[in-house]
């Protein structure tokens, strides 16, 4: 991993602050040049060049043709999953309108198009055959739909995944370097997908996710962006490129869970799926990321850069999923029972994949190196 740079970020009013960085302080200090990292383009992704061949005949197959593909592929659980989540992953960065996406600079009417029937194909075949979430109670009544998230996003399968203790216990600090950037890279557009999950909402819900996308967005503050943390742990232009360079590289099963939230906020039937996917995602972060800074510490990653988007997090997203519980419980209007069912939905959905993604990455993990290396001593980093 590139060596972060020593750049510190003051907390804007009513934020959290992280621990002292290592050496002295009260916490991050203020920064000498907020523009050297900022003037780097985010996400770390080079400019559009060609598309997938792979993806190319996709495209342009008729319906039949392309149905026919998927179920062929389908026998095949590790060539059914990385075809639909490396080119979704790709076709999402057009959607979201990256510039590593194609017609990111230009329109192009006939190519949009086409990319849009390649998606939502994809898309139908990722949540009818990638995903088999447990059943959704029958439960009409958004008070009681509120209660049961707030009781599975408490307790889940992936709440308590056996990666995080893996990475708090046995990780190599190779192993932990590696999940490091596969999150870094799950959660460098954050800030958009949250600007997504406010369209569409009313009342309490709306008023909720905008306050989360405030908080994403560094309350007004570059430096305190969410996404700025992320930079932080690249530290320069070399970092940055070092990560633009890696994506080629980066494996289909670290991308389900994103590709999940996108399916959903980009279709309007799915908001509300869209908004309880959300409110397990938030409820995840502090038990990952606690057990993920004792995985740091223990193998001698104690820079702040490196530190400070997991440290403020396990503050801040207890607050946001308790919010995210609290707004559907008081939403008005209230919902229809078929937007409570979505809800419930997207919940179990989240817990599906997570688990999914979590199972693989561990795998992947484990066949990297022994554990229980003995940790770096203090001042490798």
């Amino acid at each position: 991993m590139i060596p972060p740079s020593p750049v510190n970020a003051a907390p804007a009013p009513g934020r959290p602050r992280p621990p002292a960085a290592p050496g002295g302080g009260d916490g991050p200090q203020a920064l000498p040049d907020p523009g050297s990292l900022q003037d780097l383009y985010w996400p770390p992704v080079h400019p559009f060049e060609s598309l997938d061949p792979e993806l190319v005949r996709f495209v342009a197959a008729p319906p039949p043709a392309r149905a026919a593909l998927l179920a062929r592929l389908r026998a095949d659980p590790e060539a059914h999953g990385r075809f639909l989540h490396d080119h979704l992953a790709t076709l999402y960065a057009h959607s979201l309108g990256y510039r590593d996406g194609p017609a990111a600079h230009a329109p192009d009417d006939d190519l949009e198009i086409a990319l849009y029937a390649a998606r939502t194909r994809l898309e139908h075949e990722f949540l009818t055959y990638g995903c088999s979430p447990a059943p959704v109670p029958d439960l009409r009544g958004q008070e009681a739909a509120a209660d049961h998230l707030e009781a599975l996003a408490a307790d889940n399968p992936g709440a308590s995944h056996p990666l995080f203790r893996f990475l708090a216990t046995d990780a190599t600090r190779e192993q932990i370097e590696y999940f490091l950037r596969c999150e870094l890279i799950r959660n460098e557009v954050v800030d958009d997908e949250v600007a997504l999950l406010v369209v569409g909402l009313q009342g309490h819900q709306k008023a909720v996710a905008a306050s989360n996308l405030w908080d994403e967005c560094g309350r007004g503050r570059l430096e305190n962006f969410h996404t700025y943390w992320l930079r932080r742990q690249l530290g320069s232009s070399a970092g940055w490129e070092a990560l633009a360079s890696y994506r080629r590289d980066h494996p289909w099963f670290a991308k389900p869970t994103s590709n999940l939230f996108a399916a959903l906020l980009l279709r309007p039937a799915r908001v509300q799926a869209a908004y309880g996917c959300f409110l397990v995602f938030e409820s995840w972060v502090e038990p990952h990321f606690t057990l993920l800074l004792e995985g740091m510490t223990r193998v001698g990653i104690h820079d702040d850069d490196m530190r400070v988007y997991y440290t403020a997090h396990t503050r801040i997203d207890p607050r946001h999923s308790q919010d995210l519980c609290d707004g559907l419980r008081a939403q008005r209007p209230r919902l229809t029972p078929r937007e409570v069912r979505a809800a419930l939905n997207g919940a179990h959905l989240a817990v599906d994949t997570g688990v999914r993604q979590y199972d693989s990455i561990l795998r992947h993990l484990e066949t990297m190196g022994p554990r229980g290396v003995p940790a770096p001593q203090a001042g490798d980093h």
